[in-house]
């Protein structure tokens, strides 16, 4: 059975506050004396209430299309930052096909109070334990190496960047607004994300990996969602924190809405300042959409929300494919 149901969002911690002071700490702690936008200026409380309800409405549209599906494991697209992988070993692809549950951290709330918490000292309230799937993680190895794809092979977690952070935020932070009972199994697709070099996919070869793990998924018999974690453009203590390029954010939805993956594939083609920093997280995008091409070629793929928060440091998106947004 192929894929059934497709998602991509961005992740970024602000995000996952309730209240403008949360916001305003991430901010404040992020951007420090970087300058920031003028539009930092009309971001105040009231902004700030309306993109919290905007994300709770576009995570639980997410949410309940994942669940109408009902799939059997959930592939995860996602990047590390020093959490699993150090300077040490990075790879550009990394698939985790062990039977040991996944442990991490959400941050849901954690700069709300004052002063804030830190969500890795307190696995009581921001713990998320996920159930790993080792059959279908070692599928998707062995028919990726045979299609050339350079697969790095995990079947042990031992993190080595920042081990008290376990699991990267990526695979832990955005799951439970989508999963609220963590019950199915994932599939940990690691790919660099962020890499000051150009020794990392380009936007052709995110499509082609996607479009390979589809057709992998073509083959199989079970349901199975995939999920983009990360994005939009933001560049977190750059020197552009603060600041979003909602050109590029809105020709990247332009480009998934129209189908037009030959377009999206020239992303990251060439280095550039604007998507050398947390942008490049757009790659697991890509892989996504590449994924739903070979997989559901009549679904269309939905905006589910966009909006540019400059006091998140992020440009703010949700989409979704599935037959709701068929063409």
């Amino acid at each position: 059975m192929p894929i059934v149901v497709g998602m991509a969002s961005s992740h970024y911690p602000s995000l996952f506050q309730d209240t403008y002071n949360g916001w305003r700490r991430y901010w404040e702690l992020i951007s420090g004396d970087i300058p920031q936008p003028i539009e930092v200026n009309d971001e105040d409380e009231s902004r700030v209430e309306k993109w919290i309800e905007r994300r709770d409405q576009a995570f639980g549209r997410l949410a309940t299309a994942f669940d109408a599906h009902k799939p059997k494991a959930i592939i995860i697209v996602a990047g590390d930052q020093d959490e699993w992988f150090s300077d040490a070993h990075s790879p550009n692809i990394m698939i985790y096909s062990g039977s040991e549950p996944i442990e991490g951290f959400h941050n849901c709330g954690d700069f709300d109070s004052d002063p804030p918490a830190n969500f890795w000292e307190d696995f009581d309230r921001f713990g998320v334990t996920l159930k790993s799937d080792p059959n279908l993680a070692g599928r998707l190895q062995t028919e990726l190496v045979r299609r050339d794809f350079d697969v790095s092979i995990s079947r042990s977690i031992n993190p080595q960047g920042r081990p008290e952070r376990r699991a990267p935020h990526a695979l832990t932070r955005p799951l439970p607004l989508i999963m609220p009972e963590l019950d199915i199994p994932v599939v940990p697709v690691i790919i660099k994300t962020i890499e000051r070099s150009t020794a990392v996919l380009t936007g052709e070869r995110c499509l082609a990996l996607g479009q390979a793990i589809g057709e992998i998924c073509n083959t199989l018999s079970m349901p199975i969602a995939i999920y983009g974690s990360g994005g939009m453009s933001h560049d977190p203590g750059g020197p552009r924190s603060g600041w979003v390029d909602q050109p590029l954010d809105r020709w990247v939805l332009d480009c998934l809405e129209s189908g037009d993956l030959r377009e999206l594939g020239r992303l990251f083609s060439f280095r550039s300042a604007a998507t050398d920093s947390g942008t490049g997280e757009l790659r697991t995008w890509l892989v996504t959409a590449g994924a739903m091409i070979a997989a559901q070629r009549s679904y269309a793929c939905e905006t589910v929300d966009y909006f540019p928060a400059h006091i998140a440091t992020v440009g703010s998106g949700w989409v979704l494919w599935d037959e709701s947004a068929s063409n």
